[in-house]
């Protein structure tokens, strides 16, 4: 039997860079399926733990399986009614904002002329109607596309979870003879409940935070971008950039650029307070990475499966670094994506 212990050691290298290559190509084809689902698995395991915790409690199976399914679909419906409130006054006042940009904008181009700078050109320009700027001219195509992943996240992640309890208990006959797969299985179980856990009640503080940071600076739509600064901040580092750039931009705007400024330091400070003080070294400790991996893994993720990708990157990499512990050849990859050992004083 041919084994890769046959090759020379550049051969192995070679074959298995070549593999993996292979593998991860595969991967991008399908990730139109794949990121959708691993998505909907991960939603689904957090809301199966209060599945769990109501059997504790003595109802049965079935009864707490639909309380989840039903907590699931609460929480889908109130954040797409946030999301629908908060939008809806600020659609109504484009025209307005289509304006201030124009007004803005001038102005700008007006001291780059005094400044010697010449006309910048900041708007474009329509070849046929020659009107500067037109911001309802929106392309919908990309909320199109992505409605058949939403479809798929929800469905999955509801039949997921009314076969939580029999999954579980699948797992465990299918690992019975191998004890020591099925405690990695719980222990990377019970670490992306831990992270999601601490994640969210960090992200709750940045959201409502900010959000009433946008409310007495008066921009518009605070309670929308309070809300999409809790889901980006699954995102670390990345996410929180993406998230507060709008609502600047936006009191840059409708405001004035002081304020702008102000509402950039103040997001500056509530991030810095979550994320030094609320989730002290959490990746580094918790999760067993070093940030360096943790920002290449939202990278990686998020260029294989999109945004469920870059939102799921810390459990997947995770999940990597544990299979890989899991074999002599590739523990020193696992090593090197663990956080610096080294102690205070050493």
């Amino acid at each position: 039997m041919i084994s890769l212990t046959n090759f020379p050691p550049i051969d192995r290298i070679i074959l298995v860079g070549a593999g993996s290559i292979v593998i991860l190509a595969g991967i991008k084809m399908a990730a139109g399926f794949i990121g959708p689902l691993l998505l909907s698995t991960f939603i689904a395991i957090i809301f199966s733990v209060l599945a769990s915790w109501l059997m504790k409690k003595g109802l049965s199976s079935g009864i707490a399986n639909s309380i989840a399914f039903a907590s699931f679909l609460l929480c889908l419906l109130l954040f797409i009614t946030l999301i629908i409130s908060s939008l809806y006054p600020l659609i109504n006042q484009i025209p307005e904002i289509q304006e201030n940009i124009i007004t803005n904008v001038n102005l700008l181009q007006i001291a780059a002329n005094n400044a010697g700078m010449g006309s910048l050109h900041l708007l474009p320009t329509n070849e046929t109607t020659g009107s500067s700027f037109d911001i309802t001219q929106l392309n919908y195509s990309g909320i199109i596309e992505n409605s058949s992943a939403l479809l798929i996240v929800i469905f999955t992640t509801l039949l997921l979870l009314l076969e939580s309890g029999g999954f579980s208990h699948k797992f465990r006959q299918v690992l019975h003879g191998h004890p020591e797969l099925l405690g990695k299985m719980e222990i990377f179980s019970e670490i992306l409940i831990e992270y999601i856990v601490i994640r969210t009640k960090v992200n709750l503080f940045t959201g409502i935070g900010f959000g009433a940071a946008l409310l007495f600076f008066g921009v518009e739509g605070a309670l929308l971008w309070g809300i999409i600064l809790f889901v980006l901040s699954y995102v670390p580092y990345i996410g929180f950039i993406i998230a507060v750039l709008p609502p600047v931009l936006l009191a840059f705007i409708q405001i004035n650029p002081l304020t702008a400024l102000l509402i950039v330091l103040v997001a500056g400070i509530i991030n810095l307070f979550a994320e030094n003080f609320l989730f002290p070294q959490f990746a580094g400790r918790g999760m067993n990475l070093s940030p360096a991996v943790i920002f290449i893994s939202i990278l990686f993720w998020g260029f294989m499966f999109g945004a469920s990708g870059a939102l799921i990157a810390v459990p997947l990499t995770v999940l990597l670094k544990m299979a890989l512990e899991n074999f002599p050849e590739t523990r020193w990859m696992a090593m090197l994506m663990g956080p610096d050992l080294r102690t205070d004083g050493k």
